[in-house]
């Protein structure tokens, strides 16, 4: 079975947005100067003629594809609005709109997005989404500057474990660039290549963050997805996790085993971009646990990976990396035709 855990879909004109509204939204969201900021703030994402049937309903780039999650991945530049009673109505409009236009593909399923800025609203909107759709297969929660592990996500992990879904953290390319996003690392960085250099850093610190505060301990059913921050990276970061744990245990009473426990129990790693693990692979991934960590993330349409791309980096190991996403997505198995 070949699992993509990383796939988008996005709108070509947000008028198609309008009808997911009620039609006072529909006016808020019409003005020009709303309609050119979300632009600018989805710059990297552009809404071009990229963006065709054959993305939405995943005819010709999901043909060898048995499961695919997609991410409606425009919803999450949320994270970087100043106005987030609109960013529910957005986001709220996203959902509805990727389902309709997803389900065209018998084995494609959608996440959830989600506002990281009103918890008690997101874990309402996991519960209802799930009553009324099977082809809800995740929840997106887009990053903000509050880190994962705080207290006030515990909401929404709650209800993401409920209806045993994963949590999908990706990037979407204001972190470090627009106030309300989190930072990145130093300070503000000027080039869009210094800020894709530290998207890793953020996963970094989300993994820390949900292990040392506790997070993994409340909820031990809860499955996180870091998508699209590269992988290569994990090896090292368990090993500091678990060093750092063992010296100043004391002071976390409530981590009750070393961190690199509950990553390897609850934490998967997309493949994208799987081109950096060419020489690591071998010589850092070498038990079959930690490579289970990594699952196969196209990222398409963003000049992503391939299978093939998978089989050729990856080697013998690479038939499994395309079936890792079977436990991450574990409630839709059953429904794939």
């Amino acid at each position: 079975m070949i699992v993509d855990c990383d796939r988008h879909v996005a709108v070509g004109d947000y008028a198609e947005l309008f009808t997911h509204m009620p039609q006072s939204w529909q006016k808020h969201f019409e003005r020009d100067e709303f309609v050119g900021s979300v632009r600018d703030a989805a710059s990297h994402i552009k809404l071009t003629d990229r963006f065709g049937d054959a993305v939405r309903v995943g005819s010709e780039a999901c043909a060898e594809v048995d499961l695919a999650l997609a991410v409606p991945h425009q919803g999450l530049t949320i994270n970087g609005w100043a106005d987030q009673v609109a960013a529910k109505t957005f986001i709220t409009a996203l959902n509805s709109w990727s389902i309709q236009n997803w389900e065209a593909y018998s084995a494609g399923r959608s996440a959830i997005l989600v506002s990281p800025y009103d918890p008690e609203w997101s874990a309402r909107v996991i519960t209802e989404a799930v009553s009324r759709s099977d082809r809800y297969s995740a929840v997106a929660l887009p990053l903000s500057s509050t880190l994962l592990g705080a207290n006030s996500f515990d909401r929404i992990y709650r209800a993401a474990t409920e209806a045993d879904l994963p949590v999908v953290v990706h990037f979407s390319g204001v972190e470090g660039h627009y106030l309300g996003a989190p930072p990145l690392s130093g300070g503000v960085h000027t080039t869009a290549f210094a800020r894709a250099t530290l998207m890793p850093h953020l996963a970094e610190s989300s993994i820390t963050s949900l292990c040392f505060g506790g997070t993994f301990e409340k909820f031990p059913g809860l499955r996180v997805l870091f998508s699209g921050f590269g992988f290569a990276w994990l090896p090292s970061l368990l090993w500091r996790l678990d060093r750092e744990w063992r010296t100043f245990r004391h002071d976390v009473p409530w981590v009750k085993q070393p961190p690199s426990e509950y990553v390897l129990d609850s934490v998967w790693l997309s493949t994208w971009p799987v081109g950096e693990a060419a020489a690591e692979w071998p010589s850092l991934f070498t038990s079959e646990r930690l490579r289970s960590r990594v699952v196969f993330g196209s990222h398409d349409p963003f000049d992503g990976d391939t299978v093939d791309a998978i089989r050729d980096t990856l080697g013998e190991s690479a038939d499994a990396v395309l079936g890792h996403g079977s436990p991450v997505l574990a409630r839709s198995l059953g429904a794939v035709k």
